[in-house]
């Protein structure tokens, strides 16, 4: 039985992903944020760079 979850972060803008593995154990919050941090990590984005909110309704999460 596997103990892991996969979990991928997705821009909307840009179309770039990234990918984590985390324990089943983890909370949905924790997933999201270690998820939502590698994708800014690899945008270059930083919490002064941070892009705006278009206010879609678009499918799926935003982080």
């Amino acid at each position: 039985m596997a103990n892991a979850i996969r979990v991928a972060a997705i821009d909307v803008a840009t179309g770039e992903e990234v990918v984590i593995q985390s324990p089943k154990t983890a909370t949905r919050l924790d997933m999201e944020r270690v998820a939502a941090a590698k994708l800014a990590r690899k945008l270059g984005l930083t919490p002064q760079k941070k892009r705006p909110d278009d206010g879609s309704s678009g499918r799926g999460i935003k982080v």
